[in-house]
């Protein structure tokens, strides 16, 4: 794709992400967070956050296509990595590497960035069955990311980690009571997966923080925060939330220095503790 196409299709990705927000989709959901997160904020400064957070989704959409047939060299050019030696030097202990992420920025960039630089990653993600998410699952596989289903799947990640390979976690995404755990984040308990915790506890794998921001001049800079400091195994569960808990901080110091970063069209506090009743149950623009 021409360099002026390129620029085309991911100001169209704006614009439509700018149109999703006008037409309400999701938009209640996104001010709910928004006002839960930033009660700070007036209303104004929250509604400007939102249009500026589906704009970057719009974008990274279209960043998808437009980077599909790039060269090796070309994407090197677009990605820079901060941390990768760290990355490497924990991968080369023999444990494997668990790599915690978020959905901020092109959430879906680093994998695809990582894979042009020699990286097998595996990332453990949710069935998705409508036709746009095939197609996203498709786009996954093309840029080198494998996947293991998000039930079941225990078995097969521990055996990638000890064969010394990379598991990636998504860590901002709402769990039913059953399969999280809660912790804070933005001075709520948010019900939280244990899995990137249980796994580097279960098998000593140094434990990464990964996220995307994206640069003023349109380029990205990938960052491994990490290794993180893993409390004894023997801690049981309270060695899995305390790892959780400083995880998920590090999601919230993210989204609080770049809040148009993250993907507020998720509802990431639905699941309550008890009874406790904090967003509204519809969607209502």
């Amino acid at each position: 794709m021409s360099g002026w196409a390129a620029r085309l299709l991911l100001a169209l990705g704006e614009a439509v992400g700018s149109a999703a927000f006008w037409l309400g989709l999701r938009r209640r959901v996104a001010l709910d967070g928004l006002r839960l997160a930033f009660p700070e904020r007036t209303e104004a400064e929250r509604r400007a956050i939102a249009r500026a957070a589906y704009r970057q989704l719009g974008r990274s959409l279209a960043e998808l296509v437009a980077w599909r047939r790039l060269t090796a060299s070309e994407v090197e050019r677009l990605v820079r990595f901060v941390g990768w030696d760290r990355y490497q030097a924990a991968l080369a202990g023999g444990r494997g590497v668990v790599v915690a992420v978020a959905h901020f920025g092109n959430w879906e960039l680093p994998a695809r960035a990582a894979a042009n630089r020699g990286m097998s990653v595996t990332a453990i993600t949710r069935t998705l069955r409508e036709p746009i998410n095939e197609k996203l699952l498709a786009l996954r596989r093309e840029g080198g990311m494998r996947e293991l289903p998000d039930k079941k799947s225990t078995d097969a990640a521990l055996r990638l980690l000890r064969r010394g390979e990379t598991l990636a976690v998504v860590i901002d995404q709402n769990m039913r009571p059953s399969r999280g755990i809660f912790v804070d984040f933005f001075g709520t308990q948010a019900c939280t997966t244990p899995a990137a915790a249980v796994f580097a506890l279960r098998t000593g794998a140094p434990l990464f923080l990964v996220y995307d921001l994206r640069e003023p001049d349109g380029t990205h800079r990938v960052s491994f925060e990490g290794p993180f400091a893993l409390p004894s195994a023997s801690g049981g569960q309270s060695a899995v939330h305390a790892l959780t808990q400083e995880l998920t901080r590090g999601v919230e110091r993210m989204v609080r220095a770049h809040p148009d970063h993250w993907f507020w069209v998720h509802r990431r506090w639905k699941t309550r503790p008890g009874s406790e009743a904090i967003l509204p149950a519809r969607d209502h623009p």
